[in-house]
């Protein structure tokens, strides 16, 4: 009797515990196979990602050091008397030499720049930092469609011999123009050892392999994302390519120009992250085999149920317990360092637990997070003190000479990606040698800060002391001259009505010089918009002193002068 109620009983475990084991094997191989699945995704997108933007980064870079070149007022001349157009230069020709060493000393700066040309509309070279004939039609001619209007674009790969070794090249483009008119063309030759080093160094997040294709499907760069093995060619079994063709031409790739698709070979599944890339006909792909990604999981899966089934009865008495008195306590600690990590406020604490032992532990977590809270507000008030003396003027309290250039550096910069108006101030203080000599330098100080805090409460922009009696201040956006007028009166107004001291019984005026330029952003450098205000204060002293002169600039010339010879 006993053994046959000992044997229903284990067959009613048994049937209890099989059942469910199946249904929980099942569903935890999907889960499993499922989050797989999101991760590898998820990390080929993160990849993906990183390098399409690294990539456009470049094109962006390569992109703004042509146009430099092709603003030349020497590459347009160039390009013009190439072709038999009158020189634009009063004084004679283009200096062909000069230009070709521009171009050589250009190519220095570009790492992975191979050559640097001017090609006029027939692609014949005009100037170049390589030894091209003159007029010969340069080896770079490309035939896309889309270069032929005149904007940035990189082309096909191509080997070429450079000293003595074959070089894989990619060509890059920028049209030249006078005013609308395409004259030519700055054309780069780009060493495709930039990508295979972007490939080497991209996040090892994501294994599988990574392709960079041209237009003609030619390989960039290719290989293995763990191992870093490089690949010759796209993909080896026509099958393979097959089964990924058909996939890829299944996409609306003008409307999908980044995305995801799957396709399966040989049994596995696959998925392929794609992209093209900006400035381009290229392609970008990272591939992954989704099954193998999946067997990891697979086999864990199938060890858990085994494990499972022997040890599910201790598991059952032992998991109340545990989740109980150690599984929830640990989760409200992981809980509240979550909540610190995303937050970043050390302010909170673990709450009490029904365990004692919890109970110490939350105690001396919750110690160990006061005493980092009160590190961490020190460190602040610490930082915020070192900024304050790195940045501050100690006498006048405004920016300092390495603030003020800083601060005016990113304000043109501003200007400059808004194209907005800016203006630059240089202010100097009239015979301030005469208040040190006259009243003493305690009196020269308070001289300086009433300047100081003259400008600060009368420009909104940035002020700062360029050392001794000078004084640099700036605005960003546009603004009338005659709005520009009326605050330098109300400065020179304050100025002149002086401060008062405590030896005299009326208010000592403080002469001053101020230049003023306005330009619109991206026009001039802050270095060039510094020298031009600090030569209309000079003509300010030329003119009499304690006035202002305000100019505005324009550029009409580039950063290169042609000798005139």
């Amino acid at each position: 009797m006993m053994m046959k109620l000992k044997n229903r009983i284990l067959g009613i475990l048994l049937l209890f515990i099989l059942l469910p084991l199946s249904i929980f094997g099942g569903f935890s191989i999907y889960q499993t196979n499922r989050k797989i699945d999101d991760m590898t995704e998820c990390n080929l997108a993160t990849v993906s990602e990183n390098q399409r933007i690294n990539i456009k980064n470049f094109c962006e870079d390569r992109k703004s050091e042509m146009e430099m070149v092709a603003n030349y007022a020497m590459t347009q001349a160039a390009i013009k008397e190439s072709v038999g157009e009158p020189s634009p230069y009063d004084a004679g020709k283009v200096d062909l030499e000069y230009i070709n060493n521009v171009l050589k000393e250009r190519k220095k700066y570009g790492v992975f720049v191979a050559s640097i040309s001017i090609l006029d509309k027939d692609f014949r070279v005009v100037a170049s930092s390589e030894s091209y004939e003159i007029r010969e039609i340069s080896k770079m001619k490309y035939s896309n469609e889309r270069f032929h209007t005149g904007g940035f674009i990189m082309g096909d790969v191509y080997e070429r011999n450079i000293d003595d070794e074959s070089k894989k090249l990619i060509p890059a483009y920028v049209g030249v123009y006078d005013e609308e008119r395409l004259l030519g063309y700055i054309a780069e030759e780009l060493d495709t050892a930039y990508f295979d080093e972007l490939r080497l160094n991209m996040d090892s997040l994501a294994a599988g392999t990574f392709y960079l294709l041209d237009g003609n499907g030619m390989i960039i760069t290719a290989g293995d994302t763990k191992q870093k093995k490089s690949l010759s060619h796209f993909v080896t079994d026509s099958s393979e390519r097959n089964s990924f063709q058909k996939a890829w031409d299944e996409v609306d790739h003008n409307s999908n120009p980044v995305g995801k698709i799957y396709y399966k070979y040989r049994g596995d599944s696959y998925v392929t992250y794609y992209s093209d890339v900006d400035n381009t006909n290229w392609g970008m792909r990272l591939t992954e085999n989704l099954s193998a990604q999946r067997q990891t999981g697979r086999s864990y899966t199938v060890m858990l149920c085994l494990a499972f089934v022997f040890f599910v009865l201790a598991i059952f008495i032992v998991q109340i317990f545990i989740t109980k008195n150690v599984l929830a306590p640990i989760e409200q600690i992981m809980n509240v360092f979550n909540d610190i990590k995303a937050t970043q406020d050390y302010s909170k604490r673990l709450p009490k637990s029904n365990s004692v032992e919890m109970n110490q532990l939350s105690d001396e977590i919750n110690g160990l997070l006061t005493h980092i809270e009160d590190e961490n507000i020190q460190e602040k008030e610490r930082q915020r003190h070192l900024r304050e003396l790195a940045e501050c003027d100690p006498l006048t309290g405004i920016n300092n000479k390495k603030a003020i250039e800083q601060k005016m550096l990113a304000m043109v910069q501003s200007a400059t990606d808004k194209k907005v108006r800016i203006s630059v101030g240089f202010l100097d203080i009239d015979d301030f040698k005469d208040y040190n000599t006259n009243y003493g330098h305690q009196e020269g100080d308070n001289v300086i800060k009433f300047v100081a805090n003259t400008l600060k409460e009368n420009f909104k922009g940035e002020v700062g002391r360029n050392g001794g009696d000078e004084f640099v201040f700036g605005y960003e956006g546009d603004i009338s001259k005659e709005e520009l007028d009326r605050k330098v009166k109300k400065v020179y107004d304050i100025l002149n009505k002086g401060y008062t001291r405590g030896d005299l019984l009326k208010n000592m005026s403080v002469p001053c010089s101020i230049g003023i330029v306005t330009a619109i952003g991206g026009s001039f450098d802050y270095a060039k918009l510094l020298k031009e205000a600090d030569n209309a204060m000079y003509d300010a002293k030329i003119n009499g002193k304690n006035t202002y002169v305000i100019r505005e600039l324009s550029v009409s010339y580039t950063h290169l002068t042609l000798p005139t010879n």
